[in-house]
């Protein structure tokens, strides 16, 4: 099978929850990258001009695959490109990355050049290595989130030039201080009001009330998206949390380099470099039990919105795992962003046995209703 309809099957089957991915092999307060990634301006090594055609063909394997990679991926004129969001502390080098696939076998075309841009100002320039990575360094002059876009400014002899017209990528670097207090969002089931399938097929919506409420998060802490959603999803994933009125904040992704992997594993070991970075980390929000686990393991306050479905058996083994968690005090679980809110600013407080009550109590209410219909 073509390699972009591969990446897209398992990415259907990820958003379906039936893959989870491994995380990046090296992290750092680069959080997103996995150090291999620079380009001509970055100091990294570039790769040689690419001879792969970026598009062509008429074939219908060709054009499924254009169709999957433009509804799934973001595909764009025979590649996939982003950019990846990261976190730096202020007056610190930072390295700006893209990603740059063909999709004809999802390999890096190297030797394009891209250019960084902040507003209309070239911040620099640098050529694809054979990974299609491309980056250049740059520092933070103080604190805050800027919002950076790569454009695809040349390419060499033998690849298609259509894809200068690839969209910009948008990039953000949040830039905070050591001590700055942090709160960690998950996408799927949490600020995403089903799975990722229904973002990739279109009409996904936002869970009742978290952009509000983030939004007035975003006025106390930093805000950080970290998914397991891996990292050829990214342009679906930032422009979701923008047209939506998301608040801004770096999206933290895996990478498609496993199809196979623990979301609770991921996310603890990511969270554990995370606090080695910003120790004040305070906060995470969630709707798997893993990771909330992984939250509580690293010292963050965690905030559970279990996703099960309304059948006894379901409802049952959910409040089974609740009772299961361990958190010292460090775990709320509620029904949504209503009950997030009243905790973080009104200190109530959600202990796991009280949720898994009520799902009991759900739970025999459908038993009697079902013995009453069979009657």
């Amino acid at each position: 099978m073509n390699k972009l309809l591969t990446a897209v099957c398992a990415a259907s089957m990820f958003a379906a929850g039936c893959v989870s991915l491994k995380a990046p092999e090296k992290i750092d307060v680069n959080l997103n990258t996995d150090g291999g990634s620079g380009g001509g301006n970055g100091g990294a090594d570039t790769g040689r001009p690419g001879q792969l055609p970026a598009s062509g063909g008429g074939s219908w394997r060709d054009i499924a695959t254009g169709a999957a990679g433009s509804i799934f991926l973001s595909a764009e004129k025979g590649v996939v490109f982003y950019a990846f969001d990261t976190l730096a502390y202020p007056g610190q080098p930072v390295d700006l990355v893209v990603s740059l696939q063909g999709t004809r076998d999802m390999k890096g075309l190297p030797g394009v050049t891209v250019g960084f841009f902040h507003g209309d100002d070239l911040l620099g320039a640098a050529e694809t290595n054979e990974k299609g990575l491309a980056g250049i360094p740059w520092t933070p002059p103080k604190a805050g989130n800027y919002a950076f876009v790569a454009r695809i400014v040349d390419v060499p002899e033998g690849v298609d030039a259509a894809i200068k017209e690839v969209s910009p990528a948008p990039l953000l670097v949040a830039a905070h201080d050591p001590k700055a207090r942090l709160v960690i969002l998950d996408l799927d089931h949490t600020v995403v009001d089903s799975s990722f399938f229904r973002v990739l097929l279109g009409g996904a919506k936002p869970m009742a009330d978290s952009v509000k409420v983030t939004q007035r998060l975003a006025n106390r802490y930093g805000i950080v998206y970290l998914t397991h959603r891996p990292d050829l999803l990214t342009r679906k994933s930032k422009g979701w949390l923008s047209e939506n009125g998301y608040p801004a904040g770096p999206l933290l992704v895996s990478e498609l380099k496993e199809a196979f992997g623990d979301s609770g594993k991921f996310k603890t070991a990511k969270l554990r470099d995370l606090r080695k970075a910003y120790p004040n980390v305070q906060i995470g929000i969630g709707d798997k039990l893993s990771d909330a686990q992984a939250y509580a393991d690293n010292g963050l306050t965690a905030y559970l919105i279990p996703n099960c479905k309304d059948k006894p058996k379901d409802l049952r083994k959910t409040a089974q795992q609740l009772r299961g968690l361990k958190g010292n005090g460090r775990l709320n679980v509620v029904d949504g962003w209503q009950g997030i809110e009243a905790g973080i600013f009104n200190g109530r407080k959600y202990p796991p046995e009280t949720f898994a009550r009520e799902l009991d109590a759900r739970a025999a209410k459908l038993d009697r209703d079902n013995d009453e219909e069979d009657d």
